[in-house]
């Protein structure tokens, strides 16, 4: 019988526009920012706000009366008011006065715009009744676009498995090939083949602590490749016994193996941990997941990964 083999790598429509670049047109301040506001009222001391901000670790604070917004004071101005001996007047001395704004109807891009004009930590939100509702920061776009772009992965993914499942319960044997190409930096794309892993391992009837391992194996193989090399291939197999994966990479290698099973340990740079990823557990989570691996790694020619996971018997303890 012969495989089935999906290809599993990450698409662009005819002009070239990622999904992530579509999504800050589509998606709306509303759909971004904070609603959960901590304000002052004109009359609070800048002690009192000083106090809240160090609570909360916020940088800003809205001052308000009746849901209007009349100023906000950031931690600069407690710095100011704190060198020049002003840190017990009242909030309405010392606020920024017709601060600067955006709507909850403006679209992420316009936001974007705004905070590359501006330069500013956060925005005040207000609706069309001119009423304060939130408060956005770059933070908040970032973490917007994160959740949106799972949410769509989860969607296509769930999709394509209606799809195909249904022959998978005839052909409980049929062996799945997924493929991957991987490129460095594409955070967009990370988890997708392991999440249609999942769903072919669901649907054969695989218990979930197997069907776990197996995906762990796959996401933290990609996301190594995404954060520490120049790309690769990224392949999942499926067979009547067994789940294969294989993720061979273009280098550089890894410097020092033994180090790099050593929880905790990473090489990662700012952006990637600050988008989640790159704590140093990849390949001691991989380590414990399955039940063979081997590693071959050399800086000239890159690493080359294979990890089984038995799906019959149950792995001992």
């Amino acid at each position: 019988m012969n495989p089935r083999t999906e290809n599993l790598t990450p698409r662009r429509d005819a002009a070239g526009v990622s999904l992530a670049q579509a999504l800050v047109y589509e998606l709306r301040v509303r759909d971004a920012m904070t609603c959960r506001l901590r304000t002052a009222s004109p009359r609070d001391s800048l002690r009192s706000i000083q106090l809240l901000m160090k609570e909360h670790r916020i940088s800003g604070v809205p001052i308000t009366r009746d849901s209007a917004l009349l100023g906000l004071v950031s931690i600069e101005d407690i710095v100011h008011a704190l060198d020049q001996g002003h840190i017990n007047d009242p909030a309405e001395a010392r606020m920024t006065r017709h601060p600067v704004v955006m709507r909850d109807h403006y679209s992420l891009v316009r936001a974007v715009a705004e905070f590359d004009r501006f330069d500013f930590g956060r925005f005040p939100v207000l609706d069309v009744g001119d009423r304060l509702v939130g408060i956005i920061t770059r933070g908040d776009i970032t973490g917007a676009l994160m959740h949106h772009l799972e949410r769509r992965a989860e969607e296509a993914v769930r999709k394509e498995a209606e799809r195909t499942a249904a022959a998978v319960p005839d052909e409980p044997h049929r062996r799945f090939i997924l493929n991957a190409e991987v490129r460095a930096g594409d955070f967009d794309s990370a988890g997708k083949l392991s999440q249609r892993l999942r769903q072919i391992l669901r649907a054969r009837g695989v218990e979930p602590s197997i069907r776990r391992r197996a995906t762990i194996i796959a996401y933290e193989a990609e996301t190594n490749m995404i954060i520490h090399s120049l790309g690769g291939r990224l392949t999942a197999t499926v067979g009547a016994d067994r789940v294969t994966i294989e993720a061979v990479d273009q280098g550089p290698g890894i410097e020092d193996l033994d180090l790099a099973m050593r929880e905790g340990w990473s090489t990662a740079g700012p952006l990637a941990r600050k988008l989640g990823f790159g704590a140093g557990m990849g390949l001691p989570n991989i380590r414990r997941s399955t039940d063979q691996l081997d590693i071959k790694s050399d800086l000239a020619n890159g690493t080359r990964l294979h990890a089984e996971v038995l799906l019959q018997p149950a792995r001992a303890p």
